[in-house]
């Protein structure tokens, strides 16, 4: 399991699998700030979503930004 985090103030986010992450490092590498951390806002979270990520994760994601317009989301490798 890869655990997830809040850049802006390091509270963990959530936790999520590999298959997960996956999804995130394929669509998002355009949105990389860095190897492990991602720009996430509404735009790319619809964007997940149309792209067929699951439910879990877009429900975690747009939890973790809540009113935000975006935020730096980080993950830690095991």
């Amino acid at each position: 399991m890869i655990k997830l985090y809040d850049n802006e103030n390091e509270n963990e986010v959530g936790i999520i699998s590999e298959a997960q992450l996956d999804v995130l490092v394929e669509e998002l590498a355009d949105e990389s700030l860095d190897e492990y951390t991602y720009n996430i806002n509404p735009k790319v979270i619809s964007y997940l979503e149309g792209s067929g990520a699951d439910s879990d994760l877009i429900t975690l994601l747009r939890r973790a930004l809540g009113s935000r317009t975006s935020m730096e989301l980080r993950y830690e490798p095991d």
